[in-house]
């Protein structure tokens, strides 16, 4: 399941060449637009007329812009079909309770945060506090990284499990 998402934040680097989601939506056809009236959601990834769109709470900093964006365009690779059928509109943000949100979550991991760079800031002593901070990143989006690279085979120490919505309603 989390191979997927793992695949598919690989593939958008990869035609991309960015890790920024605000471009890599762009470049693949996909509209994001802000929105005032969202009042708890963060953002939602949904099918109009076939056309694919990223909304985003138009009151999140511009770090939470950037991991909802990324997590939103994790929902555009993994789960098209869904939101053709309106079942993404709904859903909260990082709501890890359902395997979509996790993929989704993963795939933003893997596509925010490039591992070379995390590796050298854990050699240079930091711990995975100071290392998101450096990275730009959520604690809990790195610590969902660190998780899925210990899932295979990684030998990384998590001081915790996120929450299963740490970024709030």
């Amino acid at each position: 399941m989390t191979d997927k998402a793992v695949s598919a934040a690989r593939r958008v680097l990869e035609l991309t060449g960015s890790r920024d989601p605000f471009r890599a939506a762009r470049e693949l056809g996909i509209d994001v637009l802000t929105r005032d009236d969202f009042v708890s959601q963060k953002g939602a990834f949904c099918m109009v007329i076939g056309c694919p769109f990223i909304f985003l709470n138009g009151r999140l900093t511009d770090e939470e812009s950037v991991t909802v964006c990324a997590h939103e365009l994790g929902h555009a690779m993994l789960h098209r079909k869904q939101a053709v059928r309106g079942a993404l509109c709904e859903f909260d943000l990082f709501d890890m309770a359902t395997g979509m949100e996790y993929e989704a979550n993963v795939f933003a991991a893997e596509f925010l945060i490039d591992t070379a760079d995390m590796r050298e800031y854990f050699a240079s002593g930091l711990d995975v506090y100071a290392a998101a901070g450096a990275l730009g990143v959520n604690v809990n989006l790195l610590l969902i990284k660190l998780a899925e690279l210990n899932r295979r085979g990684g030998r990384f120490n998590l001081p915790y499990v996120p929450e299963k919505a740490f970024m709030g309603e």
